[in-house]
């Protein structure tokens, strides 16, 4: 089973999968729980975890705004959304930062004009979008029409794509600019890639398929395949060959460098001793030469690079 999206849909089947063997690898969702190598062996993400990107924010926060101590949050009422609270919880303990105004929001809300007079209300120095998909426009759409309240804005990675969530802002005469993120995928639509090899590949066999080179999510694909080939590769060289047990022994000795990863982030997983292929990534500023065009993601802090310290699921800030 290869890369079923959503938290809600892997966490429905993986006490089965597991429970008949069945490889359930590289999960479409970065929930912590795909760390939990004890009691679902069968079962491995790629992303970065939502809690350790919560902890990316925190960090980055302590650095670059030290006087940004007042938090405003608005999370989706899951599993998901709350990986993200708990996380974050855990990295400003002990901290100036508190998070004054927690909002959530379900996954059939209309729209989150409720949740966003409160947090406005709040005088937050800092917003948190810990939500997904359209929501996320919304979001960031809600804080630019607000002149009043300026927050830093930091965004979940789950919706950086340029495509799929600042385009439909610049369809509505806004722009997303200012708003900040964690990436650690380079974003095929972003003119600083145009030149990249990989990137350049893409677009060209895309294009020779007649399907849309400007859907993200077909890059997002690629890279979720990408591993996944490599771990066939790896699996055929065990005795025995691709068996089902060759192939979750191989997911678990991952040692890659996907073309469209960040230079400078490690690709590993090791055993029992690290769990999470992706541990890293740097915060990113959405910027923009004409409003009526996509911008470009630009660093707004160095590499941050993990690999190796989140261990597994035991060990991961989940509340």
């Amino acid at each position: 089973m290869l890369t079923i999206i959503g938290t809600p849909n892997n966490l429905a089947v993986w006490d089965e999968l597991n429970d008949e063997c069945m490889p359930q690898l590289l999960n479409g969702t970065g929930y912590p729980g795909w760390g939990d190598i004890t009691n679902h062996p069968w079962t491995t993400g790629m992303q970065l975890d939502y809690a350790s990107e919560a902890g990316l924010w925190a960090e980055w926060l302590k650095k670059e705004h030290p006087e940004a101590t007042k938090v405003a949050a608005i999370a989706f009422n899951s599993d998901f959304g709350k990986s993200y609270v708990n996380g974050f919880a855990k990295a400003i303990k002990d901290s100036p930062i508190q998070v004054i105004d927690q909002e959530y929001h379900e996954p059939t809300a209309p729209d989150l004009n409720n949740q966003f007079t409160t947090m406005a209300a709040s005088g937050a120095d800092v917003l948190l979008i810990e939500s997904s998909g359209t929501f996320c426009t919304q979001a960031m759409a809600e804080v630019e029409k607000n002149k009043a309240w300026n927050p830093v804005v930091i965004l979940s990675g789950t919706c950086a794509s340029l495509s799929q969530f600042f385009q439909p802002l610049i369809d509505q005469g806004l722009t997303g600019e200012g708003t900040n993120t964690v990436l650690y995928i380079k974003d095929v639509n972003d003119v600083q890639y145009a030149d990249d090899p990989f990137v350049k590949l893409f677009h060209e066999t895309l294009q020779k398929q007649g399907l849309d080179d400007k859907q993200s999510t077909y890059a997002t694909g690629w890279v979720f395949a990408w591993y996944m080939v490599e771990i066939l590769k790896q699996a055929a060289t065990y005795e025995g060959g691709l068996d089902r047990g060759n192939i979750a022994l191989a997911a678990r000795f991952i040692d890659a460098n996907m073309p469209l990863i960040y230079d400078g982030i490690k690709q590993q997983t090791n055993g029992l001793k690290d769990a999470y292929l992706q541990e890293g990534g740097q915060i990113k500023v959405y910027t923009i030469t004409d409003p009526a065009a996509l911008g470009s993601f630009t660093p707004a802090g160095d590499i941050i690079d993990n690999n190796g310290k989140l261990g597994n699921f035991a060990d991961i800030p989940t509340g």
